[in-house]
């Protein structure tokens, strides 16, 4: 990790980047190397980006990354944003220059090819602030007192088919590196068996001091699903909210296909 004495380092430094390898975490999913059960994605927004042009005159964007979920490591949150401040004060000839300099350097970093775009203030404002489409798990009314992470809420309602979405905006877990809190809107699509909401709510809660990265949590709501209720297809998808400016989205999924990127409310 860096250490304090370079958390204010404004001139470009890829150094600073960190990265985590995914197998460590995968293998207590018991994921063999190179048989992943999904596909997946995990795209950064930091919304705290700016460099300086040719002339010296500050440019600002939100920067967006897009790290496949094949990639042999996961980037470490606080080291990218070291690592996207030290572009602050950095000059570079255009905007194009800088996609490439992130591009090249997260790829490294992540050992898969990374995308960067800069998306401009005008470009956000107009996508503006969405919500997901399905059903509401927190207007359920029950009992919750289990806050360690519990698969076994994850019970069938039926053996009746169903192809349904439900989400939540009650999702908490902690940093594993900070042990500070990661909030998130959880969706969950599936086709399948009915799996019961009430539990369905109750396991999601019960990561709320569960510590784990957030594209790991991920990861594991997918198996846990996939092990106790065998949908015939599942995505999960998951908006964090910023931290040091930055949110993170991760997608897991059977198919191609991933959810659309909507920005929610907390975002």
């Amino acid at each position: 990790m860096a250490n304090d004495n370079q958390e204010y380092v404004t001139t470009y430094m890829p150094s600073l980047l960190q990265s985590i390898p995914r197998q460590n975490q995968r293998q207590t999913l018991g994921i063999a190397e190179g048989a992943l059960p999904f596909k997946g994605l995990d795209i950064w927004n930091a919304y705290e980006f700016s460099w300086l042009n040719s002339k010296g005159k500050p440019e600002v964007a939100v920067a967006q990354l897009q790290v496949p979920g094949k990639s042999a490591h996961l980037i470490e949150s606080k080291s990218l944003k070291l690592y996207l401040g030290s572009y602050s004060n950095t000059p570079f000839s255009h905007r194009n220059e800088v996609i490439s300099t992130l591009e090249s350097d997260l790829t490294l970093a992540a050992q898969a090819a990374v995308g960067a775009a800069l998306l401009t203030p005008d470009q956000v404002q107009h996508e503006g602030v969405g919500q997901f489409v399905g059903t509401n798990l927190d207007l359920l009314d029950i009992d919750v007192e289990d806050y360690y992470w519990n698969p076994e809420f994850l019970q069938l309602e039926s053996s009746t088919t169903v192809r349904e979405s439900v989400y939540t905006h009650l999702f908490k877990s902690l940093c594993p590196m900070t042990g500070q809190p990661d909030f998130a809107s959880i969706l969950i699509q599936y086709n399948g068996n009915s799996i019961k909401h009430e539990g369905l709510l109750k396991y999601l809660i019960s990561y709320r001091e569960h510590a784990e990265f957030a594209e790991q949590v991920t990861e594991r709501i997918f198996v846990d699903i996939m092990n106790r209720c065998a949908p015939e297809r599942l995505a999960v998808s998951a908006r964090f909210t910023r931290r040091g400016g930055i949110d993170i989205n991760s997608h897991r999924t059977h198919h191609e296909d991933l959810p659309p990127e909507v920005r929610l409310w907390r975002q």
